[in-house]
């Protein structure tokens, strides 16, 4: 089987894929400018990538290839894909490989947030001893926009320490560790109940804008916002109105519309904002887990077996 691998550092995953499942024909590509003189030379059968670069991600050359019937991306969120026919070409992501470390960030963010790390990092960068009051976690709610691998990681971490956990899920049924679980058209009255709302849903045409004035306004007053889906899925100015009149106390935000964040936005200058540039989910080494996961689902098709993590272009996961 021809596979190709697009990546700019692309030397360990091949090597990686090649221990793990050796009868292979690799190539690899290491440019988005490269991707369709590629795809032509190579006519892999199967393509790994990860995006590297800022820019629109090649899709058109991707969907073109006469050879390709599979697609497999090292992330989760497939936004820059747009659509395809499911009945040429299998696309299937990277659910699971940062989920941990993404529910890490957002209990994480529920600590700086509640203790105000952020306000008082910037009275040390001032050189100001000053007293602050701080909050606490005892027998307050998180709730998950969006059960899937991360907001299912999210919700064993919190109930770990004792937090109460409610959550949205497309299709609600009883989830693990999840106390009380709404179908998406209940998020408003999900969103009343948490004290944190932990919003990890994929970016479809259904979920841009989901977190908006209306979704704050039915937040409890004093909620904090983690958001560590896609840009776009929070307006960023209902955020800003919804910290001014102090509906929602802070936010973490990993995300955000555009990225990278212009340097002159107001949200840079909160003192009860964490921001990071979507960067939560590159833990160290996380490429390779992503390839190994890859060569577990390419090994059972090679075996007969159906592919695992198979995305849906009309739900968009």
């Amino acid at each position: 089987m021809r596979v190709l691998i697009h990546h700019d550092k692309p030397g360990p995953l091949v090597g990686r894929l090649l221990e793990l499942v050796p009868e292979l024909e690799t190539a690899c590509c290491e440019s988005y400018a490269a991707l369709p003189a590629a795809i032509e030379a190579f006519g892999p059968e199967a393509l790994f990538h990860i995006r590297f670069e800022g820019g629109p991600y090649p899709r058109d050359a991707v969907f073109a290839s006469p050879t390709l019937t599979w697609l497999g991306t090292g992330g989760v969120g497939v936004d820059h894909l747009g659509q395809w026919d499911p009945d040429r070409i299998v696309v299937t992501n990277g659910a699971g490989v940062a989920s941990e470390a993404l529910a890490w960030h957002v209990l994480g963010s529920i600590i700086a947030l509640t203790l105000k790390y952020p306000w008082f990092a910037r009275r040390q960068a001032e050189h100001a001893w000053a007293w602050q009051d701080v909050g606490h976690v005892w027998g307050k709610t998180v709730c998950v926009v969006g059960l899937g691998h991360i907001g299912r990681d999210i919700a064993r971490l919190c109930s770990a320490l004792g937090l109460k956990v409610v959550g949205t899920r497309a299709n609600p049924q009883p989830t693990e560790h999840v106390d009380q679980v709404f179908g998406a058209d209940q998020l408003h009255e999900a969103l009343a109940l948490g004290d944190y709302i932990a919003v990890c849903t994929p970016k479809t045409s259904r979920t841009i804008g989901l977190i908006d004035a209306e979704a704050f306004a039915a937040m409890k007053p004093g909620a904090f916002l983690i958001d560590v889906s896609r840009g776009g899925v929070t307006l960023a100015d209902d955020l800003m109105a919804a910290l001014d009149s102090d509906q929602v106390a802070g936010a973490a935000l990993d995300v955000f519309d555009p990225e990278p964040m212009p340097a002159d936005h107001p949200l840079w200058d909160r003192e009860n904002v964490i921001i990071t540039p979507h960067s939560t989910a590159g833990f160290e080494g996380w490429e390779l887990r992503a390839l190994e996961l890859f060569a577990e689902n390419l090994a059972g098709h090679l075996a007969g077996k159906p592919f695992f993590n198979v995305v849906d272009p009309v739900r968009g996961y």
